[in-house]
């Protein structure tokens, strides 16, 4: 059943709501924000939200801790934190 945006909000299923005029502007600053983050976590979790669509959730939970044990492997985990322990932004390498 389609359920309206502010029911969506109160259960978590959607993080904001807006008035149509504002959604380009809202949806241009969120994409902004995932993009300044780490390209690899970036990819790993839209691919993971692709493949869990037709995933039972134990399948899902084995997927999720293979792809966090890739990227824990990966410069750019590294890179993060020293990042932040250095008062810097991080410099994404996407390995």
């Amino acid at each position: 059943e389609p359920i309206r945006a502010q029911r969506g909000w109160e259960i978590g299923f959607v993080n904001k709501v807006v008035p149509g005029e504002r959604l380009i502007e809202e949806a241009l600053t969120l994409a902004e924000r995932i993009v300044a983050n780490a390209p690899l976590a970036v990819r790993y979790f839209k691919e993971l939200a692709y493949k869990s669509l037709d995933m039972k959730v134990s399948d899902i939970n084995f997927l999720t801790l293979r792809m966090y044990d890739q990227l824990l492997l990966s410069d750019d985990s590294k890179e993060g934190p020293r990042a932040f322990a250095e008062k810097r932004e991080p410099q994404w390498t996407g390995r």
